[in-house]
């Protein structure tokens, strides 16, 4: 590693480090915080030193404050993230996350500039992190994910470190706008030495890889002798962004959120959310799901079934043009369009109410899409990126369901639990 660094003397000078004061700084005060708020226990391996590095960082991503608790678990090393041109688009954040000096990456494209950086980091000696399922959890289990990830690892040949964290999906569950108090605990990982990612096959270290970022907060919990409780006041507000299928009369985007429950606003099946993230029945309702990750694997199965037997599933949109693909700078003659959309076995097609035109989206090129869940999505066709707002919220749930669906279908991804 060092003649790769002392040869490459040009590269080294291009890349920018985070600013050590001020990243230092932003540990201390997110270490404070996080103690308070998360009661954090941090379960660390002695193998991972800063003399051992630079090493490249996975974990698994179920929560914007991820890279948070990734670089407290790694409090020794300077680590550079990978994150979305989306993160720091604001003016607010571009300011603050500056000092971080994060790499980034921008949806739907071939990210040959990030790569060059991510290597070019590790050559200079700075470790990087990187999360393999690049969209967040939509209910708390493993999004799948390629082998693009594993391909890297191959190529860097550097050791490779994992952060699990368990417990931060219920600190702050998808469907909800604020965290939620708890406790959490983060471990991190030697997961590969420099050696074995270059003895290892692309499949070896794939499912290595997988294996040590699957984890589901609701098992953690069953597994612990008392389950943690994350307070809020409104534990099942928004739950309906994600579990909106009613298995009771079998209705999609069907279900309604309340403060503390969830319910069909046909037949009135309910669930009460407790504190612990699980379901209890309400009074006169069939127990159908012990927790949200058990309704919304049901409900994705149910999807897939439904497209089999031809059903539609449609729903009123409004779409917008929001960027191109490429250089293209053509602008659409309509840039707002109001219409119906519909799943499609490979796509979602879309049908202008005024002129009757036609777009169809093509789904599963990523397992997942760039969603705000609940409230719009971001499709693409012709070079073209579109953003879709539905009138349910339920629906964007189910596009991200359908693109993971047809992904799955393309691409073989075992993991083992």
């Amino acid at each position: 590693m060092r003649s790769e660094k002392s040869s490459d003397i040009s590269t080294q000078s291009t890349v920018r480090a985070p600013k050590r004061f001020i990243y230092r700084l932003y540990l201390v005060i997110a270490w404070i915080l996080t103690k308070l708020l998360f009661r954090v226990r941090y379960i660390r391996d002695p193998l991972i030193t800063r003399e051992g590095g630079p090493y490249f960082v996975v974990g698994n991503h179920v929560s914007y404050l991820d890279p948070i608790f990734c670089l407290l678990a790694l409090d020794k090393l300077s680590i550079r993230f990978v994150a979305g041109i989306e993160v720091t688009s604001g003016k607010l954040l571009k300011k603050l996350l500056a000092p971080l000096a994060m790499i980034p990456i921008k949806p739907f494209r071939v990210s040959y500039s990030t790569t060059r950086e991510i290597i070019a980091s590790i050559r200079s000696g700075l470790s990087v992190a990187l999360y393999p399922e690049t969209q967040r959890s939509l209910a708390g289990d493993l999004t799948p994910f390629g082998l693009s990830t594993a391909k890297l690892i191959k190529h860097l040949r550097v050791p490779v470190v994992s952060v699990l964290a368990r417990g931060v999906y219920l600190g702050w569950p998808r469907w909800a706008k604020m965290f939620r108090p708890g406790h959490i605990e983060l471990e991190t990982r030697l997961l590969f030495t420099a050696e074995e990612t270059a003895e290892l096959s692309l499949d070896e270290i794939q499912n290595r890889l997988t294996k040590s970022i699957t984890t589901e907060d609701y098992d953690w919990q069953l597994r612990r002798r008392r389950p943690v409780r994350y307070f809020s006041m409104k534990p099942a507000q928004g739950l309906a962004r994600i579990c909106h299928w009613c298995p009771a009369c079998d209705r999609p985007m069907s279900m309604e959120s309340g403060k503390r429950r969830l319910s069909c606003r046909h037949c009135g099946q309910a669930f009460r959310l407790d504190l612990t993230g699980f379901f209890t029945a309400a009074h006169g309702s069939r127990p159908y799901f012990d927790h949200p990750l058990e309704f919304a694997k049901w409900q994705c199965s149910r999807l897939a079934r439904a497209l089999e037997e031809g059903e539609i599933l449609s729903n009123p949109c409004r779409i917008e043009f929001h960027e191109h693909l490429t250089d293209d700078d053509t602008i659409p003659e309509k840039m707002i369009r109001q219409g119906v959309c519909k799943l499609a076995r490979d796509g979602l097609l879309f049908t202008d109410e005024d002129d009757c035109c036609e777009m169809f989206f093509p789904l599963g090129e990523t397992p997942a899409l760039y969603t705000s869940i609940g409230f719009f999505a971001d499709v693409s066709s012709d070079g073209m990126v579109w953003r879709l707002y539905p009138e349910s919220e339920g629906f964007t749930s189910m596009m991200t369901d359908l693109t993971r669906i047809i992904w799955e279908k393309r691409n073989a991804f075992e993991r083992n639990s």
